[in-house]
């Protein structure tokens, strides 16, 4: 199991790093914590030109990289995959090459982690499913021939309430096993989600077997009234879930998804600290 933090492109120029790590090497400091992977977020605003400066600078520190697109009310999304080609297709395809350029530089597969389709609320579901798994089986297949290093997982949402004005696909466990079964991609389990769903909605928060066997990536983050939270609040069940995945097999990155604000909100430097010592608490039981 290894441990990832989330940290974007420009991390050196924010003001919230700055605030978490000081004057101090972030990237050295955080892999003498036992951090060993990152992952960075992408969207339509990103300068690529800078997301492989940033990839550069990361993986010359020794820790590996995934990607996080976000493409939710956007014309990238899956949602719009068959509609609105090639702009999904473009768009990813540029996050694809860049994450095969980051398992070039590392020696080792650059997970890029995706959200399914979302669409608009009261929107029949079933043809964002389809949507989906068309989107997911083309990311496999291209990435098969042009980014073989490349490893394309699908992640567990967050389930909106029913009079929010959005719904996502894939976030229950019934449909994310549909879609990554069909695809024949693996899955993202976002422990953070998991929690939050199980709380608002009462539905069951440990994985079913069938989707434990799938999970390749891990978002982890505690909850207090929302979730994206440093591992101090111990609400969110990380030890217990994270060693069923392992026992089904999940050898990869868990990657604390709490962004740099968020820890200086929550006491600084040492709510971080605290976050990876669990996490390696964790590693060393598994």
């Amino acid at each position: 199991m290894t441990i990832g933090v989330k940290l974007d492109i420009g991390f050196k120029n924010s003001d919230s790093c700055h605030k978490l790590f000081g004057h101090r090497n972030a990237l050295s400091l955080i892999t003498k914590l036992g951090v060993r992977a990152v992952e960075t977020a992408v969207d339509l605003k990103t300068d690529f030109s800078s997301l492989a400066e940033h990839i550069r600078l990361c993986t010359s520190e020794g820790v590996r990289m995934s990607l996080h697109p976000y493409t939710e009310g956007t014309v990238c999304n899956p949602g719009h995959f068959s509609k609105l080609d090639p702009y999904c297709r473009q768009f990813h395809t540029r996050v694809f090459v860049a994450a095969e350029d980051a398992a070039v530089r590392q020696g080792a597969t650059a997970v890029v982690n995706i959200h399914g389709a979302a669409g608009p609320n009261g929107a029949d579901r079933r043809p964002l499913v389809e949507e989906s798994v068309r989107f997911f089986s083309w990311s496999r297949e291209w990435c098969a021939e042009n980014a073989p290093r490349v490893k394309v997982v699908a992640e567990l949402q967050f389930r909106p309430h029913a009079n929010e004005a959005i719904q996502r696909i894939g976030d229950n466990y019934e449909e994310l096993i549909e879609i990554t079964e069909r695809a024949k991609v693996d899955a993202c389990l976002d422990l953070g989600h998991a929690y939050m769903n199980a709380a608002r909605f009462g539905v069951p928060l440990e994985p079913p077997v069938e989707l434990l066997k799938r999970i390749a990536h891990v978002h982890c983050h505690d909850a207090d009234e929302i979730d994206h939270r440093p591992l101090i609040h111990d609400r969110v069940p990380c030890e217990r879930v994270l060693l069923e995945a392992v026992e089904h097999g999940f050898d990869g990155t868990v990657v604390l998804e709490v962004p740099p604000k968020t820890y200086v909100e929550a006491g600084g430097f040492d709510t971080l600290v605290q976050s990876i010592q669990k996490l390696k608490a964790i590693s060393a039981a598994a």
